[in-house]
């Protein structure tokens, strides 16, 4: 009788001892299945991470691309409209001042001409002329005066006007050429008293400053 009790709880401690084993081995075996999947967590993660900072810098490196070829693409637009404006300056400029030469030339012819009218009026004649002659020659002024006016308009018609200072004129010096000085009492300093020459301007350039004498 003894014998089966022990033999009972000799069989009753073995069946404990051997559920504790396994519980144990089952939560030793879970532990390290949980570690493992912790592990596996964090290096895809980091690999995750790593990733992200990766597509982070190419993301950050393709935006200051993009800006630098911006940046390249409107700096290349404004030279081309630069280039385009100058273009068209210069080719404005040919046509309008292409003829400055021609101009220049004619300038000598309307000068000569001015000096014919001024020696052919015969009302400035210091001796008395005959009737006849008179007459022919004051005939042949007014032709000149006729043709100074004809070539005068024509002149601006083209963008060829005068610069006619007037005696009290301040003096410009972007306009007029000084040519002496004279003192004269009771008169401004630096205006103009003497006009020797008219000058002359195409559209806004000077071609020909008018000579002057200027109060010193």
């Amino acid at each position: 009788m003894l014998v089966k009790i022990s033999r009972s709880l000799l069989s009753s401690n073995r069946g404990r001892c051997a559920l504790m084993l396994n519980k144990y081995t089952t939560e030793s075996s879970n532990n390290e299945s949980g570690n493992e999947q912790k592990t596996e967590q964090t290096e895809v993660t980091k690999n995750y991470e790593i990733q992200m900072k990766e597509l982070e810098e190419k993301l950050s490196k393709s935006e200051e691309e993009k800006l630098e070829l911006k940046d390249k693409f409107l700096r290349a637009m404004a030279e081309t409209e630069n280039t385009r404006v100058r273009m068209r300056k210069q080719i404005d400029d040919a046509k309008i001042f292409g003829i400055q030469g021609f101009c220049k030339d004619l300038l000598e012819v309307a000068d000569v001409l001015k000096l014919a009218i001024e020696n052919t009026d015969p009302k400035k004649s210091a001796d008395p002329l005959d009737k006849n002659v008179f007459e022919r020659l004051d005939s042949m002024h007014q032709g000149l005066v006729m043709t100074e006016s004809r070539l005068l308009k024509i002149f601006e018609k083209h963008g060829l006007v005068q610069i006619k200072p007037i005696s009290g004129d301040r003096f410009d010096p972007n306009l007029h050429e000084a040519i002496f000085r004279v003192p004269i009492p009771n008169k401004e300093s630096g205006t103009v008293e003497i006009i020797s020459k008219i000058g002359f301007k195409l559209h806004d350039r000077v071609i020909r400053a008018a000579q002057v004498g200027v109060v010193q």
